[in-house]
């Protein structure tokens, strides 16, 4: 499965601001800066978050995006559904169909069960999850000199 770059900078802004939830607002500008991403396509993606009810808005000096609910109350999953656009995961489980070759039934099946797998990973894993991680990560990749 490959996420589109909408997705993956979507990803990287819902980190940000799960990281920086307990500050409130961060503004947009702010969150390309930290994260290194294009700050009009960022408004576009934060736009459809905050019409997906994942973030609140707020226009001013103190402005900017937060969370709508804890990091630990999103789930990975729903943020990709949102920003992909289109049906994420068939678990459908289709019968045979009449005169479907037997190599056809092994691609939908194997297809099936991709689908199952990422769906178990998507939807098992929150915002709150993916944060920790992610922050794991970066503070073992850190050299600390005497």
């Amino acid at each position: 499965m490959q996420l589109s770059k909408r997705t993956q900078y979507g990803l990287r802004a819902m980190v940000c601001l799960a990281d920086s939830y307990q500050r409130g607002y961060l503004q947009t500008r702010e969150l390309a800066a930290r994260e290194g991403l294009p700050t009009k396509f960022l408004e576009s993606i934060l736009s459809a978050l905050t019409r997906g009810k994942f973030l609140a808005s707020k226009i001013g000096a103190a402005g900017g995006y937060r969370l709508t609910r804890a990091p630990k109350d999103i789930m990975i999953g729903d943020i990709v559904l949102r920003l992909e656009g289109k049906k994420l995961v068939d678990e459908s489980s289709e019968p045979a169909h009449t005169g479907e070759r037997p190599g056809e039934i092994a691609v939908r099946l194997v297809h099936s069960q991709l689908s199952h797998a990422v769906h178990q990973v998507l939807f098992r894993m929150s915002l709150q999850e993916l944060t920790e991680l992610t922050v794991q990560q970066t503070r073992g990749s850190q050299m600390y000199y005497i």
